[in-house]
């Protein structure tokens, strides 16, 4: 049987496991992304290709949660702060996004006592909720003009590295990130050498604040355009080094 005439049992089994009159519990993530695969096949005409952006939308466009870890078993918290509120002067404050963060992190914290970093919107927000000793604030830094370089979420998480003394010292981390952004930030975690994981059993934020200071974080469905933006863009740049290493 030719690859054109395997594509066309397989998508029609995948049919008929999507079909109104089967369950949706029978359609596996595999026969999902198989199904995917031939779809950009059709449309790419290559068959490497279409498998690895299958894999990649798999991955990075249909799921949104990271792998969970026990609360108990996490020997560090790291917070990544979302969005921010600006006054008419140009001053940041942290805004209501992360104080709903803040006091998730207070909430894990209370549960396991283990040492937190956090961006210093959420720091501020926690307040003297957490003990001075197991709270570290992650600060932006500032230009000769006094201006605010914005962190990226990786430059945080190198940050974080840093005033840790290494990946060692933060062992097991329990990441906290707005909802639809968490699944970045423990990537990007990873990413920075950390054994990242989200809080088993915690809610997180996801209540936008129309007024915050990024545009992009005041609406669920524009943060997920921007979100699948970056998670493409990381990808890219993966692929790039990838293959600056071949030659």
């Amino acid at each position: 049987m030719n690859i054109i005439a395997k594509s066309a049992v397989l998508v029609i089994s995948v049919l008929a496991l999507i079909s109104p009159f089967a369950s949706a519990e029978k359609l596996s993530d595999a026969d999902l992304q198989a199904a995917i695969a031939v779809k950009l096949t059709e449309q790419l005409k290559d068959e490497n290709v279409a498998a690895h952006t299958a894999d990649f939308i798999m991955k990075n466009l249909l799921t949104w949660k990271g792998e969970p870890l026990p609360i108990d078993q996490a020997d560090s918290i790291i917070a990544y702060a979302f969005g921010n509120r600006i006054a008419e002067n140009g001053n940041q404050s942290p805004g209501p996004m992360n104080t709903a963060l803040a006091d998730t992190v207070v909430e894990i914290y209370e549960k396991n006592g283990k040492p937190v970093y956090a961006q210093w919107e959420i720091a501020q927000e926690i307040g003297d909720r957490i003990d001075a000793k197991d709270l570290t604030a992650i600060y932006p830094k500032v230009g000769s003009d006094g201006t605010i370089i914005y962190l990226s979420t990786i430059g945080v998480a190198e940050e974080i590295v840093k005033l840790a003394g290494g990946t060692d010292k933060l062992g097991k981390a329990v990441v906290v990130g707005f909802y639809e952004h968490s699944l970045r930030t423990i990537n990007t975690s990873k990413d920075a050498g950390i054994d990242a994981y989200a809080p088993e059993g915690v809610e997180l934020p996801n209540d936008y604040d129309k007024q915050s200071g990024q545009p992009w974080t005041r609406d669920a469905l524009i943060f997920v355009m921007h979100e699948i933006r970056n998670r493409g863009t990381n990808e890219r740049t993966r692929l790039i080094e990838q293959s600056n290493q071949k030659e």
